[in-house]
């Protein structure tokens, strides 16, 4: 090679040197604070920390109620699933506890009866009520281990569960089976009346909400039913505006929830009785976000109703950072644990007054995680800013934490960015417990939050 093509290969790879220089500079530039900084000055009401979650949040938001029962007071579950439901196999979670083999096997045209094999998911009373035994049998041996916390703590929590009408996805006997776990007497015997069970809602697999406080454009969808097909799954943020299809619900059968489906997918004749319609009704102004807050925190604490919020006041924080508060292993995707550089947290100005504040964490289901919010004119994540919890908590005094996992094609692979609850190869067979490093990076981020005490407990790697 000539002098002056090794000077031009040079430059080149001077020029490319600096362009990546830069970048990582500009990365570690534009970094989001760490979570200690964006909540300086907030005190958390140790007694007042609950969760909740959508899909595959809704599987994490219960596990992580049971792996920390004795600081959680209670959980709202969307479209999720049991403890431990998949046993820790892939196979399990998208055949057994949802119904996505069976969904994807019939958008491809295959024979439908090859298709229905794979729908192996809870029907009956009786295999509801097994999975219950198995679910709450593996609960109990986790107890024993000291893995998760006692569960008698479960008996004066407060759980508000949603399962959609139309929900395609998470059928409703998964959902039935968290019922099941809460609420037997052998099992969570979780105190009559602190929950409840919303199953005939006019809905398909997504957060509902209504048109208070709506963003411009196409990021909150409308609540399509049958026979309107949903959207792309890769356009949809499963977050809708349902109002409209309630209240035409409403109007022609006199009450908010539809008649329960039955086989073939068919609706019964008429509404329920009225003493059955208690929980429709707590489905205030279709608003699921506030629907849950209430029932676990009560409608006198939610008394100012909720206000407009504006998108700045959504603060971004480092996930990064938060691992390295209980290991000192390098930063990594697998350390990681498939989450986010950013996770995402709403303080209300009122909360940095010293006053203590509630906190809920919300967990966000599949495709919803990290940097979701491509649509024109916002930036972000989708869940976080749109799902309907903030307008509720700046006017409570609520801090709501948003812990967010990234969609990640090469290791650990999890291509839709989904919380792990069958035991990705980060975590493996303690998912489920307070080993899981997702569930030690969220209680860290809470105990950050709550000032650096250390109220859950986050084992040491």
């Amino acid at each position: 090679m000539s002098r002056q093509g090794v000077h031009r290969l040079s430059r080149q790879w001077w020029s490319a040197a600096s362009a990546a220089c830069l970048l990582t500079l500009a990365g570690f530039a534009m970094a989001a604070p760490a979570l200690e900084e964006v909540a300086a000055g907030v005190k958390v009401d140790a007694a007042q920390i609950s969760v909740s979650g959508i899909s595959s949040g809704g599987f994490m938001a219960h596990q992580f109620h049971v792996a920390h029962s004795q600081q959680i007071m209670g959980a709202g579950i969307v479209a999720g699933g049991p403890y431990y439901c998949a046993r820790g196999s892939m196979l399990d979670a998208v055949t057994r506890c949802s119904e996505f083999v069976m969904l994807e096997c019939q958008r491809l045209g295959l024979d439908p009866g090859l298709c229905g094999k794979t729908d192996r998911a809870p029907k009956s009373r009786s295999a509801v009520e097994r999975a219950a035994r198995a679910s709450f049998a593996e609960a109990r041996k986790q107890e024993a281990a000291g893995k998760i916390s006692r569960l008698d703590n479960l008996r004066d929590d407060r759980i508000y569960l949603f399962s959609g009408a139309y929900d395609s996805i998470v059928p409703h006997g998964v959902m039935a089976t968290v019922f099941h776990f809460y609420a037997d007497s052998d099992k969570g015997a979780v105190r009559q009346g602190n929950i409840d069970f919303s199953g005939t809602f006019p809905a398909r697999h997504t957060m509902v909400r209504d048109g208070f406080n709506k963003p411009a454009g196409d990021v909150v969808g409308n609540c399509a039913l049958p026979p309107a097909p949903p959207p792309p799954a890769e356009t949809d943020a499963y977050i809708d505006d349902c109002e409209a299809v309630a209240r035409k619900q409403e109007t022609e059968n006199h009450c908010l929830c539809p008649p329960a489906p039955v086989a073939g997918g068919k609706a019964a004749a008429a509404c329920p009785p009225p003493d059955k319609l208690a929980v429709c009704k707590d489905l205030k102004d279709v608003d699921l976000a506030g629907a849950i807050l209430e029932r676990i925190y009560g409608a006198q604490a939610l008394n100012q109703g909720r206000v407009e919020v504006q998108e700045s006041e959504l603060r971004a924080f480092d996930q990064r950072q938060v691992f390295g508060k209980f290991s000192d292993i390098p930063s990594t995707a697998l350390q990681d644990a498939s989450m986010a550089r950013e996770g995402y947290v709403f303080i209300p100005e009122t909360c940095r007054d010293g006053r203590p504040c509630r906190l809920h964490v919300a967990f966000h289901g599949c495709r919803q995680g990290g940097a979701t919010d491509h649509r024109r004119g916002h930036t972000g994540n989708l869940f976080a800013k749109f799902a309907g919890y903030n307008e509720w908590a700046k006017a409570n005094d609520i801090i709501i934490l948003y812990p967010q996992i990234q969609a990640r094609s090469l290791g650990p692979i999890n291509p839709r960015g989904c919380w792990d609850w069958w035991g990705q190869n980060y975590t493996h067979a303690g998912y489920h417990t307070r080993d899981g490093k997702q569930i030690k990076a969220v209680a860290q981020m809470i105990n950050i939050l709550a000032g650096g005490q250390q109220l859950l407990e986050v084992p040491l790697e």
